[in-house]
């Protein structure tokens, strides 16, 4: 993903203010707030960045959304990124900030991509072992592909294991596809 400067600096700059007051675990927790609320609520989010409206209506309209949800510190920098006209890039500095915590946290992100939903527990089970794996906290998130015919593929970072019935009976075709049968013929 792109990543602006802008983004990367305000998301740096309320994360190093959340490790010196020591509150990252509650600031993250803000940030996927505010990032929910943003995705969720199309009308305010028009508001919020649109060109015309004055700043202090624009703070004052944040105080009254977010004043007992969440903590001040982040409340008093999303008056900063309203003050500096930042608002259009709420979002991505949510994602960047998100991004910052789990890199701080050595949190990886999977793939599991499966031909039908998993129960609960086979999450589980496969989370635990892909931990197990890179030695580090796992996020899951999970997709379900039916061309995949069975089995399933898990992605972590830039590593990606294909379990799937479909990749089988591609190698499987591919060996037969290189099969030389004038060789084999002379046995």
């Amino acid at each position: 993903m792109y990543q602006s400067q802008i983004n990367i600096r305000y998301a740096r700059s309320l994360f190093l203010l959340a490790e010196e007051k020591n509150i990252i675990d509650d600031i993250v927790q803000d940030i996927e707030l505010i990032l929910q609320w943003h995705e969720e609520n199309d009308d305010i989010r028009i508001f919020l960045e649109h060109p015309v409206i004055k700043a202090s209506k624009k703070s004052e309209i944040l105080s009254d959304l977010f004043k007992d949800k969440i903590n001040a510190s982040t409340l008093s920098f999303l008056h900063l990124i309203v003050k500096n006209k930042r608002e259009n890039h709420l979002k991505n500095i949510c994602i960047d900030f998100i991004d910052l915590y789990k890199k701080h946290k050595n949190i990886k992100t999977a793939v599991l991509t499966t031909a039908f939903e998993l129960t609960r527990t086979h999450q589980t089970h496969i989370k635990k072992t892909i931990e197990k794996a890179f030695s580090s906290p796992i996020e899951l998130n999970t997709k379900v592909d039916e061309t995949l015919i069975g089995g399933m593929i898990i992605q972590v970072d830039s590593k990606q294991l294909d379990l799937s019935v479909t990749r089988q009976i591609q190698k499987l075709r591919n060996q037969y596809l290189n099969i030389d049968f004038n060789k084999e013929s002379k046995k």
